[in-house]
């Protein structure tokens, strides 16, 4: 996960930046270390595969 300016992340997939508030984390459930941030548009073009997990708020993850 990028984190810019402590409450601004990166999306993994479109590189665009958004809130902390307005992403998703996707986790791989057999991989707690493989996760991959989501904006609200990319979520929706990937949505959740078999064997992954998501968490909306990650709020808690700012700095």
């Amino acid at each position: 996960m990028k984190i810019v300016d402590g409450d601004m992340v990166e999306c993994d997939r479109c590189e665009s930046v958004f809130p902390i508030a307005d992403v998703s984390l996707l986790e791989k459930e057999t991989n707690r270390d493989y996760e991959r941030v989501l904006c609200a548009e990319c979520l929706s073009a990937v949505g959740v595969p078999k064997g992954y997990t998501l968490r909306r708020d990650i709020s808690h993850l700012a700095g």
